[in-house]
């Protein structure tokens, strides 16, 4: 009961992420895969200072609602709306300046260069859109509307899906009609936002009178904001040395063709393998995370046989099930990359082989992610940010670093199923020695 809306919106979001590569394969090819993977870093990053500013500024307004200070909250939800505004003309200017150097330092050879540059200044035309949509959904659920945040965010998700169709594959507009689709899907979330706060029904709103910043009320927003966005800031950068392991060691490893070198084509199979991956993990953590208040409750009442119990009815499913998405990607790699590459064979090979290498250790994931959520649950956020960083960064970015020396390209797929066995098994010894305390 409890994981039904959390797994809702991630089915959407790993639904979105692949049609999207899919209409992108279909119609532009596995150049414009690359091109939108070299691009992940930077869009990341732009998520990042969202969240500092949604996260923060939503901890800080919902405890003044607590309160009933409902002036001080008006304030407070009004001036993050201007800082996520503030970080998005941020995001325009310094990525119209660095652009290009950053692409070429991800990885951005000569052919996916003009690619990915075309892509990503529509997407920063867009970047007011793509801070307030998620930024100000956070204060949507604070207000005790989270349907409505959900709907918003299908509804952005549906029209992107809709008019990738539109622009790509009936339009012919390339690389650019992808760029335009997300642009307008994310105008349109933003529109739905803004018009709920603009309702009479709406507790707090959106008041000219409240607009310009206070500095107190800004330095805690920062502060509140900026440790929950860390994780994002550093999954950018790992996926900025990704991007350029994948390059490099793509163009010592892998023929090159007449249209992409090496580097080119690891880059596009790992945007496949990134979009078909999705498809397993973000429900599995819909479904995982569908357990937190049901841990939180019996935790806090002390009933902890209960807390055991839901631990190992979360570890049976969710082993259960990607096992399944296991014994699948290895047996049938070709039949899910084969959409995103029509009529490439070589680009479907590589892909299927780094699938095949990167989910090796799916069976892991599952333990970290448990574990981690067991402890994000029971209020202790450091041990669970730490697991997640893991998985993410402490163990993924020296294997990163150190894999490709000794296998090359092999090396460099081969850092995510290590990663997941080192945070798989730190989550269950955490896991255990922290149930040994509560008997």
């Amino acid at each position: 009961m409890f994981s039904v809306p959390a797994i809702i919106s991630m089915c959407v979001n790993a639904f979105y992420n692949i049609v999207d590569r899919y209409f992108v394969g279909q119609g532009v090819g596995a150049l414009g895969i690359a091109g939108i993977t070299l691009c992940f870093p930077i869009m990341l990053f732009i998520m990042a200072m969202s969240m500092i500013i949604g996260v923060g500024g939503n901890t800080l307004f919902a405890i003044r609602l607590g309160e009933k200070k409902y002036q001080q909250a008006s304030i407070i939800l009004n001036n993050s709306f201007v800082l996520l505004i503030i970080m998005a003309l941020g995001a325009f200017i310094l990525g119209e300046i660095f652009m290009d150097p950053l692409l070429r330092i991800f990885g951005a050879s000569d052919q996916t260069l003009p690619v990915a540059s075309s892509y990503m200044r529509i997407i920063l035309l867009g970047a007011v859109f793509q801070t307030i949509a998620p930024g100000m959904n956070h204060f949507i659920r604070s207000m005790g509307h989270p349907k409505t945040a959900m709907l918003r965010d299908i509804v952005g998700a549906i029209t992107n899906v809709l008019l990738d169709w539109i622009f790509i594959i009936k339009f012919h507009w390339g690389i650019e009609g992808a760029a335009w689709a997300t642009l307008i899907a994310q105008f349109t979330s933003s529109l739905l936002i803004m018009q709920f706060f603009m309702k009479k029904s709406t507790p707090v709103k959106i008041n000219r009178r409240h607009l310009h910043l206070k500095l107190p009320y800004v330095r805690k927003i920062f502060i509140l904001g900026f440790p929950p966005a860390i994780m994002q800031i550093c999954n950018s950068l790992m996926n900025a040395i990704l991007a350029w392991s994948l390059s490099n060691y793509g163009n010592k490893s892998l023929q090159a063709t007449s249209t992409m070198t090496g580097g080119d084509i690891a880059i596009s199979a790992f945007g496949i393998i990134n979009s078909v991956v999705a498809i397993a993990v973000l429900p599995l953590m819909g479904f995982v995370q569908g357990t937190q208040p049901i841990l939180g409750y019996n935790y806090g009442a002390k009933l902890f046989d209960r807390v055991r119990g839901t631990i190992k009815f979360a570890y049976i499913y969710s082993l259960a099930f990607m096992f399944i998405a296991w014994i699948t990607l290895q047996w049938k790699a070709e039949l899910f990359v084969a959409p995103f590459a029509p009529n490439d064979a070589y680009m479907q090979d590589v892909a299927a082989w780094g699938m095949r290498i990167f989910t090796k250790a799916f069976l892991f994931v599952p333990l970290g992610m448990v574990a981690g959520n067991f402890f994000q649950g029971t209020g202790k956020a450091g041990i669970s940010m730490f697991l997640n960083a893991c998985r993410q960064v402490i163990m993924l970015i020296p294997f990163l670093l150190v894999m490709p020396l000794f296998f090359d390209l092999q090396g460099v797929f081969m850092a995510q199923p290590m990663a997941d066995i080192g945070a798989g098994i730190a989550g269950i010894l955490l896991l255990r020695w922290q149930l040994k305390k509560m008997r």
